[in-house]
Formats: C-alpha cells, sequence, structure tokens
C-alpha cells in the first residue's frame, strides 16, 4: 500500500476528526485546564493554546522542529 492510501484510511477514523488542543508557543499536546475559563501548557506554562486537526499539528510539529512527532 501507498502512504498516500494509508493516510487516507487513516483519516476516516472517526477519533482523528477530534480536534486537538496544543500550546502555540511549544506545540506540546499536554494542555490543562485549571478551570472552565483557562487552559495552560503543562510542558512549558504559556497559556496561549489553541486547537487543530491532528494532520496539521502534525504539520506544524515536523516544520519547527524538522521531525515527525
Amino acid at each position: 500500500m501507498t502512504s498516500e492510501f494509508l493516510e487516507e484510511e487513516v483519516r476516516t477514523n472517526p477519533y482523528d476528526n477530534e480536534p486537538v488542543y496544543y500550546c502555540t508557543h511549544c506545540l506540546s499536546l499536554r494542555i490543562k485546564a485549571l478551570d472552565s475559563f483557562l487552559d495552560y501548557c503543562d510542558h512549558c506554562g504559556s497559556t496561549d493554546v489553541d486547537t487543530t486537526d491532528i494532520y496539521t499539528w502534525k504539520k506544524m510539529y515536523k516544520e519547527r522542529f524538522g521531525k515527525d512527532f
């Protein structure tokens, strides 16, 4: 199988459609909630948290760190 086929097959997994919360400062996925209004990064302490899909996050990670997660 080609990698394109595998990636398309994986995208049909319903869990991959769930948004991921990540730190915009260090790209960590270790996000904690202090209360219903404040999330923070458990890795660097930043409160700059955003959401995206897992594929976009993996692409951002690879662009910043030069390797796959």
